[in-house]
């Protein structure tokens, strides 16, 4: 019986352990060998060894330590590209049907101030027009990288984020803004509906903390330029902020989107400033190449639809 004769090339990857590969572009997206050991569940010494297998078979160190990271040499950027596109269609080839059952899954990194707080609305979005994604949502906060960083280290797929990002291996768009609102309990016995820049001088403020350089700066030219009192109490906890704005007779600022939702269920009232502030730009953030995906354009559509 007559057979098909079998690739050259077919032929010197049977000689090539191809799971090398995958290892490469693992530490090469996360830049962290100790995270690729998590993920593949091994340890750091068996992922380094496979390094040198990599770097002897190559030629080529890949990755230079600088500091407590590493970076890739150009040979290793060039390589990357090549497999990365290889790789995903073979993962795709390997198992149609598992794939269709699984969903992938999509990182949103979000400072509360600027959360996207019809995210709920999107999900059954999601689920009505069979998207493949789950959503995995984290609250930007402190001790956390940057936009950039986030999405560079492929440790987020979007970023919503106060600050307007200049890149071009990212996307920024801006998505909405934000009103700034002065909340209190209901009950507050300090306070009338209208408060003028000097009775904001004597109030006890509370503030929620950040990692948004954004935010930050306008916190600090508010207080710099009204002279405002710094905070009394300041803490990165949504929940512990509400708690302290619906107990004491303490004032804060939150988005008129969360007051929107939490004004009942924290006994809040909204008190009306009598001197303007400005709103909060809001951008969406995410790395250019997600665009390639169809489900990621899907997605992006969906939630930037108004």
């Amino acid at each position: 019986m007559k057979t098909n004769m079998v690739s050259d090339k077919v032929l010197k990857l049977s000689s090539f352990n191809l799971n090398l590969l995958t290892t490469f572009c693992l530490i090469y997206s996360t830049r962290s060998i100790t995270e690729v050991s998590e993920i593949l569940d091994v340890t750091p010494p068996s992922i380094s060894h496979s390094l040198r297998k990599l770097r002897l078979h190559f030629e080529d160190p890949l990755f230079i330590r600088h500091g407590n990271t590493i970076s890739p040499t150009v040979f290793a950027d060039d390589l990357y590209l090549q497999l990365k596109q290889t790789l995903e269609i073979m993962s795709d080839s390997i198992d149609t049907s598992h794939k269709n059952r699984h969903r992938e899954t999509l990182v949103i990194y979000s400072p509360f101030s600027v959360a996207v707080h019809d995210l709920s609305v999107t999900l059954l979005k999601i689920k009505s027009e069979n998207i493949n994604y789950k959503i995995k949502y984290i609250e930007t906060n402190l001790d956390i990288p940057d936009a950039v960083e986030l999405l560079n280290l492929r440790k987020a797929d979007i970023v919503f984020s106060a600050t307007p990002i200049t890149n071009a291996s990212l996307s920024c768009i801006l998505h909405h803004q934000l009103t700034p609102t002065l909340v209190c309990r209901k009950d507050n016995p300090l306070l009338q509906s209208e408060v003028s820049i000097e009775q904001l001088k004597g109030l006890d403020m509370v503030s929620h903390l950040t990692a948004d350089e954004m935010i930050h700066q306008k916190k600090q030219t508010l207080q710099a330029t009204m002279r405002i009192t710094p905070p009394a109490f300041e803490t990165n906890s949504l929940l512990m902020l509400l708690t302290v704005l619906s107990e004491t007779d303490s004032v804060g600022f939150i988005s008129h989107e969360a007051f929107n939702r939490y004004e009942h269920a924290f006994g809040l009232r909204k008190l009306t400033l009598l001197f303007p502030l400005q709103q909060l730009n809001v951008y969406l953030i995410y790395r250019k190449e997600m665009e390639q995906k169809t489900s990621f354009r899907q997605f992006l559509a969906t939630i930037l639809e108004k």
